[in-house]
């Protein structure tokens, strides 16, 4: 029975798969194949390099504290004002201003930010590796926004499917890939469990980072548009999620796509929920084995002389 771990997207609440991994890898818990969407894609692709939790959270928290990183959290986090205890009125006013500026960006450009800095950091981070060179089989997911359709990703440069794997629509720009407009694959499977399964897992992991509040402020038309964006997403984590035989979900509700220094606090998160799990995991596992072995014992007994 072949194991398969699909990570999904969150942007820095990504970081719990470190900490899910970590304990994954402790409890001596198989992972035969991994599959990520954005982050999730990230993490997948250094496991599936280096089959070392020690070695990948390294990693990360080098590349988490580049500037370009950052920068990131300084102009998306909504939690950015609690590095100040009490905001004066004047920070108050310029946050005011900066967040009217960045809006209206978004409506007047295709991305606010440039990918040519994250294309060196993850040509730095992936080099010239490929999916061939990985020690664990590795599936990532995009989108293309031409045909609307997923993407799968199991050959040719980490870094460059990574790129596009990662291309959170509006934040950064699509990558071209021959005829194909890519965007991150979160975009229609969140959680890749249709594609580690596609890869050959018998037995899927889902790792969910998706928050179950719906947006509940409904003051203006983008308030209910933000509400039905949200609707419609949850309704494809759920699909993406059939596919799953079983479900880890830290619960990092409080944390936003961008909060990137709270990194340590997001891995504990996937630490804590991965310990929960365990006992529940390992006894599904061993009832599947067991169906498995039984399994295959009856077909070597019927096979035509």
């Amino acid at each position: 029975m072949r194991v398969g771990l699909a990570l999904g997207g969150g942007g820095a609440k990504g970081f719990s798969h470190l900490g899910v991994i970590e304990v994954l890898e402790k409890e001596r818990i198989p992972i035969d194949i991994i599959g990520g969407t954005s982050m999730g894609a990230v993490i997948g692709a250094l496991y599936a390099l280096y089959a070392d939790a020690a070695k990948i959270e390294s990693i990360a928290r080098e590349f988490n504290n580049k500037s370009i990183v950052a920068e990131l959290e300084e102009k998306f986090s909504p939690h950015r004002e609690e590095k100040n205890n009490a905001p004066s009125p004047l920070k108050k006013t310029i946050s005011f201003i900066k967040d009217i500026y960045t809006w209206n960006l978004k409506a007047v450009r295709k991305w606010l930010v440039d990918h040519r800095p994250f294309e060196v950091l993850f040509k730095e981070v992936f080099g010239d590796y490929c999916f061939s060179n990985c020690r664990l089989p590795f599936v990532c997911t995009a989108v293309d926004i031409v045909k609307g359709e997923e993407v799968d990703f199991q050959e040719g440069l980490l870094y460059k499917a990574l790129l596009a794997s990662s291309a959170l629509p509006g934040v950064f720009p699509p990558l071209k890939i021959e005829e194909k407009i890519l965007v991150d694959g979160g975009v229609i499977a969140s959680i890749p469990t249709e594609a580690v399964a596609q890869r050959g897992a018998d037995f899927i992991m889902g790792v969910s980072l998706e928050s179950k509040k719906l947006h509940t402020n409904l003051a203006t038309s983008a308030d209910i548009l933000m509400s039905v964006d949200e609707i419609r997403h949850k309704k494809i984590v759920e699909y993406c999620l059939r596919k799953a035989d079983f479900l880890i979900e830290p619960d990092i509700s409080r944390y936003s796509w961008a909060d990137f220094s709270k990194i340590s606090e997001i891995i504990d998160k996937g630490k804590e929920e991965a310990e929960k799990k365990i006992p529940s995991l390992r006894k599904l596992l061993r009832q599947r084995k067991f169906f498995f072995w039984g399994r295959d014992l009856f077909r070597k007994r019927h096979i035509p002389a």
